[in-house]
């Protein structure tokens, strides 16, 4: 596992992160962009892009995506950011994450699943 993706390197990743992070390592940026990329790595891990979005440079990243991956113990909400500095990923658990924009990816994943149950 590449510490270079993780926000807090002290806690153990889930496997459905390390699965995404691998998954996105192997993924051609330049031909399927962010949100292909993000897209293409979720098929591979069995994942959902809830959201996607363009940070122009707040916080340090141009795009951030929140996915929602698939769990045996439910489901593992998860952040991919794209750094300005055109440095690697970063992937962080959705949950333990210290970005303001988490609570938003929790609580529009939860508004999602309500509305399923309605549906």
């Amino acid at each position: 596992m590449g510490s270079d993706l993780l926000e807090d390197e002290s806690a153990s990743p889930s496997l459905e992160i390390v699965e995404l992070e691998l998954a996105l390592r192997h993924q051609n940026f330049l031909e399927l962009g962010f949100e292909g990329a993000v897209r293409q790595a979720l098929e591979r891990v069995g994942g959902e892009l809830l959201f996607r979005m363009r940070m122009d440079g707040v916080s340090g990243y141009d795009w951030l995506a929140a996915v929602a991956l698939d769990s045996d113990g439910g489901r593992k909400l998860a952040l991919v950011a794209q750094p300005t500095d055109g440095g690697p990923l970063r992937i962080e658990d959705a949950e333990t994450s210290d970005m303001t924009i988490a609570r938003v990816a929790i609580a529009y994943a939860d508004v999602v699943k309500s509305l399923r149950r309605l549906s």
